[in-house]
């Protein structure tokens, strides 16, 4: 109950307060997890070894920015009731949306994917904005209040919420009826139905929801990625990767594993470009 008073009153704050205002607590708060957070940090050095170089002598630093950057998140996140077509054209540039027009049109319905890099949320919001039929596939927190509250943020915007768990049924609806269904798939945190993938040179567990979901129902992936400018903390930039579509050999696990290989590489490219904008707290990969 604590984590849910602590963001309805993160909510209550950023609303009332201006922007800047908002993302200078974040900093503040930032600073204070840098210093407690040490077994963290020890998690999230490890990963940046794997992605700057065993030697990068700015790791530290590296995670500062990433705890400042995911609290000026939060901040965004609890501002949703914000997010409209004024919004979007005083701080948001899209780029190659014509990929998602273009997966549409093939009437099968769209799998947005996108991963924990920069404001994933946004990734919906803005689409929900712009007019397109959005569904969002959430992990649903253990605790209910939480989890009532994060689905509030997303429904402000008009993204329906689909559950993780209670998903199958809801994303075959949603793709037939030509809809875009966007999902998050950086890792497998159930640790047992993932596929092993070549993730910066190291094997690392994915999902094989997007993989599968494509390959079953005929739907294009669009990745998405919605990155944070680095000079001014407002505005950002939703790139839009060319469609993927499902490719089928006549076995699925091959087909599976290819898919799910495709988008590590996507993943890889803007984790690479943009790694103080990972949010990846828990060690990515296998000792």
């Amino acid at each position: 109950m604590l984590l849910y008073f602590f963001y309805r009153l993160g909510r209550f704050i950023a609303r009332i307060l201006p922007v800047y205002w908002g993302y200078a607590i974040a900093n503040f708060l930032a600073r204070v997890k840098y210093i407690f957070a040490v077994e963290e940090r020890v998690s999230m050095e490890d990963n940046l070894r794997v992605i700057l170089g065993t030697d990068a002598p700015c790791i530290p630093e590296y995670i500062k920015v990433i705890y400042s950057n995911f609290c000026k998140y939060l901040v965004d996140f609890f501002r949703s009731e914000r997010i409209d077509q004024k919004f979007l054209d005083k701080f948001i540039q899209v780029q190659g949306i014509e990929s998602m027009d273009e997966a549409l049109a093939k009437g099968n319905g769209v799998l947005g994917f996108t991963a924990h890099i920069g404001n994933w949320e946004l990734c919906a919001q803005i689409l929900s904005v712009l007019g397109y039929k959005m569904n969002a596939l959430a992990l649903p927190h253990s605790n209910s209040h939480v989890n009532n509250f994060f689905d509030q943020q997303r429904k402000v915007t008009g993204v329906k919420v689909i559950a993780v768990g209670k998903s199958i049924r809801k994303c075959f609806s949603a793709l037939k009826r030509n809809e875009i269904v966007g999902i998050l798939g950086d890792k497998d945190f159930s640790g047992i139905n993932g596929v092993y993938v070549d993730f910066f040179s190291k094997k690392m567990l994915m999902p094989r929801g997007p993989a599968v979901l494509s390959l079953r129902t005929n739907a294009a992936i669009v990745p998405g990625f919605v990155i944070r400018d680095e000079k001014n903390s407002r505005k950002f930039k939703y790139i839009f990767e060319k469609p993927i579509y499902p490719v089928r050999t006549g076995d699925e696990n091959k087909d599976i594993e290819a898919l799910t290989q495709k988008l590590a590489k996507i993943i890889e490219k803007y984790v690479r470009k943009y790694p103080q904008q990972w949010f990846a707290f828990n060690r990515f990969w296998e000792a």
